[in-house]
């Protein structure tokens, strides 16, 4: 049985990154604590365009990386394979059946806003873990974009983190 978690960093109003896909006003430390939670995880998920933006912020970040295993979805043929741990997928059906064959059994999702909502439109998320950062915009790209879902959640727990971070950790009411 698979675990499911997404796991984000937002601003206070649930916005991961500026309308021309910035995310300058994010703390450094929500890097930390993704690389914090992927010592308990098998993969690694991004959507493409999340992995071009981490790709842009230097070697320093790619380092932090090199031990993860990473799957990238991508739709399109843009694939820029030099890294020996990360995997392409055109799917998320793709990306589960690799999972499958390679035996990863807890799938730790982390961006885009477009792959949050497919993995939570096809309803086998778990949890969901969001470090709010101590910042406002009134407009950018949402947590979740794409197709209508909806989902109760349940309040696991809440832990004030260093930096004003407010990680807040819910699991999904699968009915």
């Amino acid at each position: 049985m698979k675990k499911i978690t997404i796991e984000m960093a937002c601003s206070i109003n649930g916005l991961i990154a500026t309308e021309d896909r910035n995310e300058d006003f994010l703390s450094y430390r929500g890097w930390e604590i993704m690389l914090e939670f992927l010592k308990e995880y098998d993969v690694l998920i991004w959507g493409r365009k999340t992995w071009e933006n981490v790709m842009s912020w230097g070697e320093d970040y790619l380092n932090d990386l090199k031990e993860i295993n990473i799957i990238i979805l991508s739709e399109t043929n843009k694939q820029q394979n030099e890294f020996l741990n990360v995997t392409y997928c055109s799917s998320i059906e793709d990306c589960l059946k690799v999972c499958e064959k390679l035996k990863y059994e807890k799938l730790f999702i982390s961006g885009g806003a477009t792959i949050n909502n497919a993995f939570m439109q096809k309803g086998i998320v778990d949890n969901i873990i969001l470090n709010y950062n101590p910042f406002v915009l009134n407009k950018g790209m949402p947590l979740f974009k794409g197709n209508y879902f909806e989902n109760k959640l349940k309040l696991e727990k809440v832990i004030k983190e260093k930096e004003d971070i407010v990680q807040v950790h819910y699991s999904v009411i699968k009915e």
